[in-house]
């Protein structure tokens, strides 16, 4: 196989399952991140700040023949949910892509493809009331500072007279496995049931009564970017991937509940980012006594609280919370998996058990 994928944030929910879905797949693959991802499965690491952009010309001018990339880094401000609209987060995201760019272009003249990731945001989610069943090309909030546009806007205009072509894909909910993060709800929700299962409590429910979202599992989105590299379909083109159906966190609770081994609790309104972090020595006192891999609570969850709380209190500000995307437009252009919630949600929590990032059943 000649092709030669470069994954940029290999430390993140998506970056992880794409570099091990194209190193397990036989792909020669090259991950990039500022920090070393806690297994690379097969896949060659170049550690790098995609922020500094001599540092990134540098440590990717010998990637001469690589074909496709997978453009799966963010940054975060330390306030997550009020920094999605700070102009500094806009600059800094928008220059983490460019420099990846600017230099892959420069020094690999075989590149095919560029998969670029956004999210509901581009439709307003974080900011108000969104257009449920949002479509592409018809629902943008370009009105609401984004870096999905300085991305999105410098990627097009890159593009003309390439030979590559891109493809934006829109998940929702993004549900997978990583440690450390901004926005990963499975560590979050994995380590509060921890601290609980630990003291012999049940998995009380921390949120509301719940508002419809969606969720897009990374191994889906992993094998979605496979496809959009070798589909005509797909070039040029902008599409909202989930996994095909709508769902409450609180609906999920009992099957959540029961993937890591406890009993539904009853409703406990809880807030992630203030009452979690007081629990960092218990955390330790966890890790120890199961030989647990996973570092820290600081290190493990990043800023996940504060997303977890972003996620939970949907269910208090409904319609603003309801977060449904349609996605006819991937399905009719050949993109047809889908996967259910509960079997998603369990997958993930097993995976943590069996990785030694979540103490076993």
């Amino acid at each position: 196989m000649n092709e030669h994928v470069l994954i940029a944030g290999a430390t993140g929910l998506v970056g992880r399952a794409a570099m091990q879905h194209f190193a397990q797949a036989g792909y020669r693959t090259t991950a990039v991140s500022r920090r070393r991802p806690y297994d690379t499965y097969g896949a060659r690491f170049i550690p790098v700040d995609l922020a500094d952009e001599a540092a990134c010309a540098e440590a990717l001018s010998g990637l001469t023949d690589v074909t496709q990339v997978v453009f799966a880094a963010l940054h975060e401000e330390p306030d997550l949910v009020s920094g999605w609209t700070d102009a500094k987060h806009v600059r800094r995201n928008g220059e983490m892509l460019r420099n990846l760019i600017e230099a892959v272009d420069r020094a690999s003249p075989t590149l095919r493809h560029v998969s670029l990731l956004q999210g509901p945001k581009a439709y307003g989610v974080h900011v108000g009331p969104m257009r449920i069943g949002a479509r592409e090309d018809r629902d943008e909030r370009r009105d609401v500072p984004n870096f999905y546009w300085a991305q999105e806007d410098y990627l097009k205009a890159k593009q003309i007279g390439k030979p590559w072509s891109w493809t934006v894909f829109r998940p929702a909910l993004v549900v997978g496995m990583a440690v450390g993060g901004a926005m990963n709800l499975n560590a979050a929700i994995g380590v509060y049931a921890a601290l609980l299962k630990e003291k012999g409590l049940p998995l009380a429910y921390p949120g509301g009564v719940g508002a419809a979202l969606e969720a897009t599992d990374t191994e889906l989105m992993a094998r979605a970017f496979e496809w959009a590299a070798k589909a005509d379909t797909a070039a040029n083109q902008t599409f909202n991937l989930t996994n095909g159906e709508i769902f409450t966190l609180r609906d999920q609770w009992a099957g959540i509940a029961a993937a890591l081994g406890m009993e539904e609790g009853p409703d406990e309104p809880l807030t992630f980012a203030e009452e979690l972090p007081k629990e960092a020595a218990a955390w330790d006192t966890i890790r120890a006594k199961y030989g647990l891999a996973a570092p820290g609570l600081e290190t493990f969850i990043g800023q996940s609280f504060q997303f977890a709380d972003f996620a939970f209190a949907r269910g208090s500000t409904a319609p603003r919370g309801v977060s449904a995307m349609s996605s006819i437009k991937i399905r009719a252009a050949g993109f047809n998996e889908v996967l259910y919630t509960e079997q998603m949600f369990a997958k993930w929590l097993r995976r943590y058990q069996a990785d030694r990032l979540l103490p076993p059943l």
